[in-house]
């Protein structure tokens, strides 16, 4: 954070080299870390995937937090007497508690196993638990956050190809049922490769009737009809979708940010009051108009995702290569999560970011005897 002008210099390797010398290789344990983040071509479940299904939270040695939530976090970890990296998602217990979360917890983990043949949501290899944490053991192997890559806008063919995977994904859960209230960039995470993967469930809800009055969500993202209390539907999902494509496209939310302003972007989002940039395709533009509409029932995707597939800013999607996973990633999305994998400073064996449950108490609370 900087207060007044600020002035920005960069470095070529080739100077810093001279004048700091050479930095020092990755210790070996880091290094297999890293090299677990190159994305596996023909990559199929073998027998020792299979053994993972058998594994408790003392056979795992966490490695590094990818993204933390209210009481949960993702990470990496590697199996005990293996080479093997895994995603992991874990919940401490404590927090889960004070929280008073347990029913969303359970829900969510019921989520993510009914979804764990769908292309966007990482195959559920186990749940695991002990006295200070609930596990889930992700067959996949996360890199980072969409928000991480977004430092500055991407190109409207990088932004589309997220926008796709986001349709497709939305598609698959609407048809299950599912309201996701979690399209967002700090929530949507990628592989190496640069597919998106979904791992976050905490504000979706199975949806038995029309509408649900729960406020929930990524403050930034919420359609009208949830700031102004109306109740919601899948329709908010797609009010989400446009908020994303403005921001992969700008860097910047359509309404302002409420860590600036608490009430002003509300306010813009109950009237619908948004600004297109000058750079955005006439095309976008159309799309996001239609997208970010304050009446839901004239959203588009409010009828089904069909008619946002036949928009034009989506001519040239493979919809079927999309809904399998094998599309092509755009180069310029490659090359930052290059950059990403390559500038990070964190040190892969940091100790867990969550605090550790009092080494007093080593009694698993009742409720998660059915995790």
């Amino acid at each position: 954070m900087s207060v007044g002008d600020v002035v920005c210099s960069t470095i070529a390797k080739e100077k810093f080299d001279i004048i700091v010398g050479s930095l020092p290789k990755l210790p070996q344990a880091d290094s297999k870390l890293k090299d677990s983040l190159i994305p596996k071509v023909h990559q199929h479940n073998t027998d020792e995937d299979l053994s993972f299904r058998k594994v408790q939270l003392s056979d795992l040695e966490w490695k590094t937090c990818i993204y933390a939530a209210d009481c949960s976090e993702i990470g990496l970890v590697q199996i005990r007497g293996s080479d093997k990296i895994k995603s992991f998602k874990r919940f401490y217990i404590k927090r889960v508690k004070d929280l008073r979360k347990e029913g969303q917890v359970f829900q969510e983990k019921d989520i993510m196993k009914s979804l764990s043949q769908s292309v966007c949501v990482p195959e559920v290899l186990c749940t695991c638990a002990d006295q200070s944490y609930l596990g889930i053991l992700l067959n996949c192997c996360l890199c980072c956050s969409l928000a991480s890559i977004l430092n500055t806008p991407l190109s409207e063919s990088s932004a589309r190809f997220y926008a796709a995977s986001v349709v497709v994904a939305l598609e698959e859960l609407h048809r299950r049922s599912i309201l996701y209230r979690g399209v967002s960039a700090d929530i949507l995470m990628l592989n190496r490769s640069g597919h998106l993967q979904i791992v976050d469930f905490r504000f979706a809800k199975k949806l038995e009737g029309e509408r649900t009055y729960t406020i929930c969500g990524i403050a930034d993202s919420l359609a009208p009809e949830i700031v102004l209390g109306k109740g919601h539907g899948f329709s908010a999902d797609w009010w989400a979708l446009g908020v994303l494509i403005y921001f992969m496209l700008q860097s910047d939310m359509p309404f302002g940010s409420w860590r600036e302003s608490e009430l002003e972007p509300f306010a813009k989002i109950a009237k619908g009051r948004l600004v297109m940039p000058s750079t955005f395709s006439v095309e976008v533009v159309d799309l996001l108009t239609k997208l970010l509409v304050v009446d839901e029932n004239a959203r588009l995707g409010t009828t089904g995702a069909d008619t946002l597939k036949k928009h034009p800013w989506f001519d040239g999607i493979d919809w079927k290569q999309t809904a399998a996973g094998t599309s092509t990633v755009p180069q310029e999305i490659s090359d930052r999560i290059d950059s990403y994998v390559e500038t990070l400073q964190e040190d892969l064996t940091v100790s867990p970011s969550m605090p550790s449950e009092d080494p007093t108490d080593l009694t698993a609370p009742e409720w998660i005897k059915d995790w």
